[in-house]
Formats: structure tokens, C-alpha cells, sequence
């Protein structure tokens, strides 16, 4: 396991919770962390199975199983949840969009009304079932590609994509260029090439100079990548939505993703914190935190009848990251783990 990754799993749903907390003014949480989210699955994906892929020893849908039962329950769980709370609010919802929330295929409709229903940040899953199934085609073509052709292919799609992002009506950017599984899918692919870059030779030319680095050089280099993300956030106030929710990060994050995974084995302080026992349990926790926060906060909110000035309280906003962290904590020890053991038992 890396470390630091893990760490940063829970840095960046972090992000994700504190933009439904703070609301449309903070939107560049939830669209940096899921771009992270996704570069990161495809990164160790390829990490953990690529030999697997190369050899041609992998089996999908012993994977695709083991993956899913990762998260499935626990999100058929909080649907129906969110769904009798709706209805007791008088909202309902048609049987095809509950079946496509209940078969992770909600992203594949282009438009905010399908997607974002129940427990809305489901999407999120929908684009990743699709990554599963494309993970070791993907992997195979990336990896055998030579990074001349890769460069080629990237020029003709951010051409395309550049195309569709300044032709595409404004009320369907969310669901064509955030939410939609195929165009995310580039998030993914950066994923897996920073882990071809990462077993190249000239990342190991590089990993051993970080190696030999001091500790207050390392640590200036990972304050730059910390200033270097902190950066992009005033970037992305001047960009329009066609290009900050998914675009920006692509120049940001692989930088990051792979920064972070050479750190683990340097002597820089943030990545001494990072590997604490309390950074680590916290990103043991990060998918049911994305799982469960949007019931959660809305909960918090019911209960101690929140308006939208008391919610932004300093005090108000810590109290909801506890509860969050909680109930994500309750939910991983009573729920998905005894669900997991005996899944694993017939994956044997």
C-alpha cells in the first residue's frame, strides 16, 4: 500500500464534503476531488493489477465482483434511504431513474435531473462501474502505446474535447463533460499514464535523485505540489465551466498523484503526516464518507433546523465534518465490513 495515497484519499474527499457543505461558491472542492478520485483509480488499478493484465492471468469478472462489493451495497443502501426521505418531502421519483440509480447507470443520461437524484453523488460510482469494464483494454493500449503515438493521440483529443466543450449547449456541460463516463474516461487514462511514467526509466533516474534528496528539500518540494494545487484554485474562478470541471485538473493533479507516490519513500515532513496512524485511518474511511455524507449532512442539518447562514458557522462546519467522519466510521465497522467478509468468503 502507498501511503501517502491513502492519506490523500481522505485530503481529497475532504474537498468533496466541504463543497456540498459550503455549496455552489466552493464548487472547485467537488470538481477537484473527483478528478482526483478518478486519476487515482486508474493509477492503482494499473499498480496493483497490471502485472496481472500483462500476463494475461487477469480475470474481470472476478475483479469487476471484488470491486463492486467494495461499494455496491452500502450504495443500494443509502438510495432507498434517500428515497424514503424524499418521499416523505412529497418527492418521488420515476421507476426508470430508480433503476438506473440501482444498476450504476444513471451517468450515461444527459441530464442533471437523471443523474443527481437520491443520494446524488451515486454518479460518481456509475463512472467508475464503466472504468472496471474498460480497466484492462485501457491499460493494454496505454501501456503499449510508445509515448510518441500517446502524445499524438492526446493533441487529437484535447482538440475534440475543446470542440465539444465550446459547442455544447451551457445547460449540458455538467452532464456531458462532468458527469458523462466517456468523457471522464480521460481522467482515468491520465491515471494509468502516470503510472507508465512512474515504472519508465526516467521516472527512475528521477526516483533516485528524490531519494538522495534532505529533508527540508523534500519538503519544499511537496509545499510547491501543496501550492501548486492552492494555486489552481484562483485559476479556476477565472475559467469558464466548459473548461474548469474536468480540464484544469488535468494539468494539476497527475502532477500530484505522482509527486505524492514518490514522496512515500522520501524524507519530506508532509509526507511523515500524511503516513501518521490518524491520516491513515481517515483515508480508510474516505469511500464511505463519499457514500454517506450527503445523508449525513442532511440529517445535521433537519435535526438541528440549519439555515443556510447558521450552516457556514465555523464551529457549525467542524461539528458536520465530525458527524460525517462518525457516522462514515459506523457505517464502514457495523455495515460494509461484515458485508465484505462474507462476500470475500464466496469470492473464494
Amino acid at each position: 500500500m502507498i501511503k501517502t495515497l491513502q492519506a490523500l484519499r481522505f485530503v481529497f474527499i475532504a474537498l468533496v464534503v466541504a463543497s456540498h457543505i459550503i455549496g455552489k461558491s466552493f464548487d472547485f472542492g467537488g470538481e477537484c476531488g473527483v478528478s482526483f478520485f478518478f486519476m487515482l483509480s486508474g493509477f492503482i488499478l494499473a499498480y496493483a493489477y497490471g502485472g496481472q493484465v500483462e500476463a494475461g492471468t487477469f480475470g474481470r469478472r472476478r475483479f469487476l465482483l471484488r470491486q463492486l462489493s467494495k461499494f455496491y451495497p452500502l450504495h443500494v443502501l443509502m438510495m432507498w434511504v434517500m428515497v424514503v426521505l424524499d418521499a416523505r418531502l412529497g418527492v418521488t421519483y420515476s421507476a426508470l431513474k430508480l433503476l438506473a440509480q440501482l444498476f450504476l447507470l444513471q451517468s450515461w443520461v444527459p441530464a442533471d435531473s437523471f443523474y443527481f437524484v437520491a443520494n446524488g453523488s451515486s454518479w460518481f460510482l456509475s463512472d467508475l462501474l464503466f472504468f472496471y469494464v474498460v480497466f484492462s483494454t485501457a491499460y493494454l493500449l496505454l501501456m503499449r502505446a510508445s509515448w510518441r503515438n500517446i502524445g499524438y493521440g492526446i493533441g487529437v483529443l484535447l482538440l475534440l474535447y475543446l470542440l465539444l466543450a465550446l459547442t455544447i449547449p451551457y445547460d449540458k456541460v455538467n452532464a456531458l463533460l462532468y458527469a458523462q463516463p466517456l468523457t471522464r474516461l480521460l481522467d482515468f487514462c491520465i491515471g494509468i499514464l502516470v503510472y507508465k511514467f512512474y515504472r519508465s526509466d526516467k521516472a527512475l533516474v528521477l526516483r533516485t535523485r528524490l531519494r538522495r534528496m534532505d529533508a527540508p528539500s523534500m519538503t519544499a518540494l511537496e509545499l510547491l505540489m501543496m501550492a501548486y494545487v492552492v494555486g489552481s484554485f484562483f485559476v479556476y474562478g477565472l475559467l469558464t465551466p466548459r473548461l474548469r470541471c474536468a480540464a484544469l485538473f488535468w494539468c494539476v493533479l497527475p502532477v500530484v498523484l505522482y509527486v505524492s507516490v514518490e514522496a512515500d519513500q522520501c524524507a519530506g515532513a508532509v509526507k511523515r503526516l500524511l503516513q501518521t496512524r490518524p491520516m491513515q485511518w481517515l483515508g480508510s474511511v474516505s469511500l464511505e464518507m463519499f457514500l454517506t455524507h450527503m445523508l449525513t449532512i442532511r440529517l445535521l442539518y433537519s435535526i438541528f433546523a440549519l439555515d443556510e447562514e447558521a450552516r457556514l458557522r465555523p464551529h457549525v462546519v467542524l461539528l458536520t465534518f465530525v458527524a460525517v467522519i462518525a457516522v462514515s466510521y459506523l457505517f464502514k465497522r457495523c455495515f460494509v465490513d461484515v458485508i465484505n467478509a462474507k462476500l470475500k468468503t464466496y469470492l473464494r
